[in-house]
């Protein structure tokens, strides 16, 4: 087949600027030219990748098998029951089980995830939640990917669910009693903006509070100890909390701390206290806590100091003590906080140069103990139980090895340090097989944006690489936080060129390292890991191999024109607001689909969910249309159109695998290709 060209049809963006897009009308999805446009290429894609469908086959059958598709989560106690999930083999979808009094007990499946699936080709729970006295199960339901969710609720008793469904919601949700219950509603623009209560026994819910300000959107979260709920005003560099004792028969809300320009906090509870994360005065965040009944800020009295070498990602609240989540040189770990007298704060012992670790949700408040997360680029996911006094650790879990034979041994994971233009060094972990040599090709991958932190942690998708003899490679760069809250901010706004460069940075370093050779990377990232990719691509194509793409962020000056798109005010403090003539500028000079530019290009796969709400279709449409319009050269571009999901792709496990095995033939094709020739 012939590559599908979209025809140039100049139509006006409305806004005050007075410009014009050549292919803006593929943002019409009842075209029936747009339908005809995603639907040839999707036709393209599918014969392009014809001949390598054996290879695509046994990529899939090889993740089938690191899969374990008869696994069980370990039992967490809830009250009088014992909860845990656990897969079928065969079964696209888990099912939600429980034993009462002990784990000898009849097993009760409560939901089966894959009975509400059956009829539909997409099928995600939002959330699961069980009633306090354990007899009413509510769950949220989005049946085609674009994250608006039906809450329904079951009687746990009879299986039978009632008459009561509220639509349009987010995936938040407490329980207030047995009874009644807090959701989060979207608005029309699929915003969560409005927190509503509702009691069983009345006919409607009652709206608790509002957001006015639509660059805020609204998060519920309860205390460890259940003793409040927390509602969460968020944007992007500054929030408020409110909270509501649970014991109060009313359902009113009270502000902790009125939100300030460039401060956020969260918040905990834990006996007569609050417990408070904030950058006030402190980059890095530091910890405070003050007495329920005085919560002005003057009261707070400091628990952890300030460290600008540490960043403070979280705390997890027990009856007897805590634990804080740090990152410290690009790397996490946990301080235990015993509340015991007579023991000091200590940190737990890892042995990796990178990894992963992180506290085990569901633990009961009053625990002697908790559960923790262990994994490595090389080593899956290992569940441990630690007891906070004698400070032993036992082997819990393993996750996700399945039949096929494997062995931490045959790989090698390394942290090097590339330096940046500007002085900076960039953390770099690297993956490959141990009989991998210097110089072989080379998988990229970075995210940077948005203050998410590129995690270290195994994925067994990265061994069907490695074990054809590339190397994995994850580039921590400015954008994320891996190096504390100031390597987020110095890749932001009128910085955001440093996520760019140090990406670039940080390959020709590697090249220049002898880790492989220019022009046999394959750059990989999603959303605006994908805007990442357009920029790079734009910048330095003489680097790659090839890209691929998943939901990019490549219109972004478009997209944030338009305010009628779910989070464009939000993404301002991000971004910046083009509406303002610097912050245009600025965006122009490194939006993806502005820059394509008469000059030849790697091999390109780029795909996009039909039902995506975060980065809608039309982003990645425009940006291959553009491409193909302008590029010079006759390397490879694909667009894969996902018309059955949205951002996060398939919604069953073998699906997921089957667009994962998609992807990773396209890499290794490539990568036999390139050695070949």
């Amino acid at each position: 087949m012939k590559a599908p060209l979209a025809p140039k049809r100049p139509k006006p963006i409305p806004t005050p600027l007075h410009l014009e897009d050549d292919w803006k009308w593929l943002d019409e999805i009842e075209n029936p030219d747009t339908k005809k446009y995603l639907k040839a290429e999707n036709s393209f894609y599918k014969d392009s990748m014809k001949a390598h469908s054996a290879l695509q086959k046994e990529i899939f059958e090889e993740l089938k098998e690191r899969l374990a598709e008869n696994d069980s989560s370990v039992p967490e106690r809830d009250g009088e029951y014992w909860y845990y999930v656990r897969f079928k083999e065969g079964q696209q979808y888990p099912l939600y089980c429980r034993k009462k009094d002990n784990l000898d007990a009849a097993e009760e499946i409560y939901f089966d995830h894959n009975v509400i699936a059956k009829k539909h080709s997409y099928c995600d729970i939002g959330f699961l939640d069980v009633s306090p006295n354990h007899k009413i199960l509510a769950y949220a339901v989005d049946l085609e990917g674009s994250e608006r969710y039906k809450v329904i609720f079951r009687d746990l008793a009879t299986g039978k669910e009632t008459d009561l469904k509220i639509d349009g919601i987010s995936s938040c949700f407490e329980w207030k009693t047995n009874s009644s219950f807090f959701y989060i509603k979207l608005d029309d623009h699929d915003r969560p903006l409005e927190l509503y209560f509702r009691d069983f026994s009345k006919k409607k819910s009652v709206l608790v509070y509002s957001e006015k300000d639509p660059s805020y959107f609204l998060a519920l979260d309860s205390s460890e100890s259940e003793e409040y709920i927390f509602l969460g005003c968020n944007g992007y560099d500054a929030n408020e909390v409110w909270y509501h004792k649970i014991a109060e028969e009313s359902p009113e809300f009270h502000c902790f701390l009125s939100r300030e320009a460039e401060h956020e906090y969260e918040l905990s509870h834990h006996d007569h206290n609050f417990l408070i994360i904030s950058n006030h005065e402190a980059v890095n965040y530091q910890i405070f806590k003050t007495p329920v009944d005085k919560i002005d800020i003057k009261n707070w009295q400091p628990i952890q100091d300030y460290d600008p070498e540490v960043l403070i990602e979280g705390l997890s609240v027990f009856k007897n003590f805590w634990i804080i989540s740090e990152r410290y040189k690009a790397l996490p770990r946990l301080k235990i906080i015993p509340l015991a007298v007579d023991q000091d704060p200590y940190w737990i012992d890892v042995p990796e140069e990178a990894y992963e670790l992180n506290v085990a949700e569901g633990r009961e408040y009053a625990s002697e103990g908790f559960r923790f997360w262990y994994s490595s680029p090389r080593m899956p996911q290992s569940l441990y139980e630690f007891d906070v006094k004698s400070k032993q650790r036992s082997f819990l879990k393993r996750r996700s090895i399945g039949s096929r034979p494997y062995s931490e041994d045959d790989y090698v994971v390394k942290r090097v340090w590339a330096p940046a233009r500007d002085g900076q060094s960039i953390p770099v972990t690297l993956l490959y097989h141990k009989t991998t040599k210097p110089g072989a090709p080379m998988i990229l991958h970075s995210y940077g944006s948005y203050g998410e932190t590129l995690d270290c942690d195994y994925s067994n998708y990265r061994l069907a690489l490695v074990d054809r003899g590339m190397i994995y490679a994850m580039a921590h760069i400015r954008g994320g936080m891996e190096m504390g809250r100031s390597w987020y901010l110095e890749g932001k706004l009128d910085r955001k060129w440093n996520t760019f460069n140090d990406y670039i940075d940080s390959a020709d370093y590697l090249i220049r390292e002898g880790w492989t050779k220019s022009g046999q990377i394959i750059g990989e990232g999603s959303s605006a890991g994908g805007m990442l990719m357009g920029v790079v691509a734009n910048e330095r194509p003489d680097l790659f191999l090839g890209i691929v793409a998943s939901v990019p962020f490549v219109d972004v000056l478009n997209t944030m024109l338009d305010p009628e798109l779910p989070l464009t005010t939000l993404e301002y403090k991000e971004w910046g607001n083009p509406n303002i003539p610097e912050d245009y500028e600025r965006i122009k000079s490194y939006s993806p689909y502005e820059n394509v530019k008469a000059q030849d290009y790697p091999h390109m796969l780029v795909v996009a969910g039909l039902h995506d709400q975060r980065v809608l279709y039309w982003e990645a449409a425009k940006w291959v249309a553009k491409l193909r319009d302008r590029k010079t050269n006759d390397k490879i571009l694909l667009l894969k159109i996902e018309d059955e999901s949205g951002h996060s792709g398939a919604s069953g496990r073998y699906d997921s695998l089957r667009e994962t095995a998609e992807e990773l033939t396209f890499m290794i094709m490539l990568k036999d290709k390139h050695l070949k020739a």
